[in-house]
C-alpha cells in the first residue's frame, strides 16, 4: 500500500515576522506625526489584576518600548 500525501492545511508564522512589521509601522507613524526631532513618546500602562502573566507581559512590553 502506497503512503498517501497529507495535504498541508496550516501555515506556520513566526511571531518575530509579525512583530518586525508592526514595529516598523509604529516607527514610521511616529515619524510622520512627530517629525524627526521629536522626543521619545511616553507609554503608560495599568495592570488590571495581580495575574503574574499580566506582569510578565507588561515587563516584555516595557523592554520592547525601551529598545525601540
Amino acid at each position: 500500500m502506497a503512503a498517501q500525501e497529507v495535504p498541508k492545511t496550516c501555515k506556520v508564522i513566526m511571531a518575530d515576522t509579525i512583530a518586525k512589521k508592526m514595529l516598523a509601522e509604529v516607527k514610521e507613524t511616529l515619524l510622520g506625526i512627530q517629525g524627526p526631532d521629536a522626543g521619545k513618546p511616553t507609554l503608560v500602562a495599568f495592570l488590571a489584576n495581580d495575574d503574574p502573566a499580566a506582569g510578565q507581559y507588561a515587563d516584555w512590553s516595557k523592554k520592547t518600548c525601551e529598545e525601540k
